[in-house]
């Protein structure tokens, strides 16, 4: 297929607002820019709309009634694929990996928003990986994740073409080489910013889950020439088998589009040392992150994906990894629902309102007349 033969659906609003963070910048040595894809529109907005836009379309044309994705409990992309579902008028499913020995019995985050959208949320009992995971390197694990996925996958769409539905299976993010084309024809919508703000860009850089935007923006600024290096920071734990996995995507796309181009692991720049304790759990240099861009510029990341992915651009400025004076942009991939998720939530109330003391002014109303 020619790259000039895919379409698309309009999930989301773009293009997405792109400027300078002035205060931020003042206290760095380098320029600071965000790309605001939290503000994509539909169901919260996020990255994940710019690849639904091709998945829908696809699941549309195919004659699908019912889209069914993978993730953790709070995955942004189940609550963006449930928004999209609504939109187009069709079923949602989502098969959440369950980390607990029971569901969780409060609807919080991104869960709360999955069960007013109407989507079915399916949990798949992790217990036999967790319990055997001591000692196996992450490739390991996420492969058995894997196959469990494929199994329950199968029975699900078994359950539910039993009632007459369609199902169409999209991986967790929307990683599909369909999918990088969210990202790869966001690339030319960031140039055009750019040229209108007579800004040149030295450094892209972004939170990297499940591989799909990493992919799609490294793809479309290999094709169009775009003047800036691409970094992806991990948030979950790292192995050069990340690389490998990535590589084999953005060759999957190219190859399915014509585009000529080919990736090599090694040539991938994907940084593992800000994933903190783990995929969603809660860490300091995160929550600090999180704290400093609300206190300095009003703007809100999230402690799963962009407030990770925003350590790791402090730090690369910061420590001048990244030479001083550089321009560098943040994709912003939105994720802001976790900041309510339980867990988040409860450590925030504990760091930021639990044993502090607390003004309270009473005045009668009759004095202030």
């Amino acid at each position: 297929m020619k790259l000039n033969e895919v379409s698309k659906v309009r999930t989301g609003l773009f293009p997405t607002p792109l400027y300078k963070l002035e205060n931020l910048s003042s206290q760095l040595k380098s320029n600071i820019f965000i790309k605001r894809d939290d503000l994509s529109g539909l169901g919260f907005g996020g990255n994940k709309l710019r690849k639904l836009d091709y998945l829908v379309k696809e699941a549309k044309d195919n004659g699908y009634t019912a889209l069914m994705t993978f993730g953790g409990v709070q995955t942004n992309h189940g609550r963006q694929t449930a928004a999209c579902a609504c939109k187009y008028g069709m079923k949602s499913i989502i098969i959440a990996n369950m980390k607990t020995e029971a569901p969780p019995e409060m609807l919080s985050g991104n869960l709360l928003l999955d069960k007013i959208l109407d989507c079915d949320v399916i949990f798949m009992d992790m217990s036999s990986i967790d319990q055997n995971s001591a000692g196996k390197p992450p490739h390991v694990i996420k492969q058995e994740t894997a196959a469990l996925r494929k199994a329950v996958a199968k029975k699900v769409i078994e359950m539910y073409e039993a009632k007459g539905e369609k199902v169409y299976e999209m991986p967790a993010g929307g990683s599909t080489p369909l999918g990088v084309m969210g990202y790869f024809t966001a690339v030319k919508e960031i140039m055009g910013q750019l040229k209108e703000l007579d800004q040149k860009i030295d450094y892209v850089i972004c939170a990297s889950g499940s591989n799909g935007t990493f992919s799609g923006l490294w793809l479309g600024s290999r094709y169009y020439n775009a003047p800036w290096e691409v970094i992806g920071a991990t948030v979950s734990p790292y192995s050069k088998q990340n690389n490998v996995t990535m590589a084999a995507l953005i060759n999957s796309a190219s190859e399915k589009f014509e585009l000529g181009i080919t990736a090599e692991p090694d040539e991938l720049r994907i940084l593992g040392d800000y994933w903190g304790a783990g995929y969603d759990i809660p860490d300091e240099k995160t929550y600090q992150t999180i704290y400093r861009l609300a206190r300095t510029e009003g703007l809100f990341v999230d402690p799963t994906y962009t407030g990770k992915g925003f350590t790791a651009l402090l730090d690369l400025v910061e420590s001048e990894k990244i030479p001083a004076g550089s321009n560098v942009l943040f994709i912003h991939t939105g994720g802001l629902p976790a900041l309510w998720s339980e867990q988040h939530a409860a450590q925030f109330t504990k760091e930021l309102w639990t044993g502090k003391e607390h003004t309270v002014i009473s005045m009668d109303v009759r004095d202030c007349l």
